[in-house]
């Protein structure tokens, strides 16, 4: 089990969630909740499907959770691929997100931290993510905007990419 990290509001773990396959429906509902409405599925069952499916444990695609006291407040993910119109590079950040309740108490910097640490460890030299409004989010980690891809949904995507090693 990973160590503690503190917070002003209460301390957090970080695992992979192939070691929590229990949460895994608590990590779809937060992701539901954040993107389950159009040009996104809408079903809860494809959330908790993906996030299954995004739950390995040496290979990708991995999830790191991170769980207070009461379950999950947040995930990560890694995976070979994330939108269509960018397949020419990989890995891709995937499913980042932080229950409402636990934004700006550091739960999303540490899981970015986590991951960004097991992929260098295994030899990932660049990793990339595509978002709409949490672009800020991700420079305040280091990452730097590359392009702003037009998707075939018609909504704009910003590319952000970080050398990991």
């Amino acid at each position: 089990m990973k160590p503690q990290v503190a917070t002003a509001r209460a301390p957090f773990s970080l695992q992979l969630l192939a070691d929590r396959p229990e949460l895994v429906y608590a990590v779809a509902e937060i992701r539901w909740k954040e993107w389950g409405h159009a040009p996104e599925p809408e079903d809860l069952a494809y959330w908790v499907d993906v996030t299954q499916r995004e739950a390995g444990r040496n290979d990708l695609p991995i999830t790191f959770v991170a769980v207070d006291d009461h379950g999950a407040i947040g995930a990560v993910g890694l995976g070979q691929f994330d939108i269509d119109e960018r397949r020419d590079r990989s890995p891709w950040v995937l499913g980042m997100v932080v229950r409402a309740d636990r934004r700006g108490q550091g739960v999303g910097r540490a899981l970015m931290g986590e991951l960004e640490a097991w992929a260098a460890a295994r030899g990932v030299v660049q990793a990339w993510v595509a978002t709409g409004p949490a672009a800020t989010f991700y420079r305040t980690c280091g990452w730097r905007i590359t392009e702003v891809v037009q998707r075939g949904s018609g909504e704009p995507t910003t590319v952000l990419t970080k050398r990991l090693v």
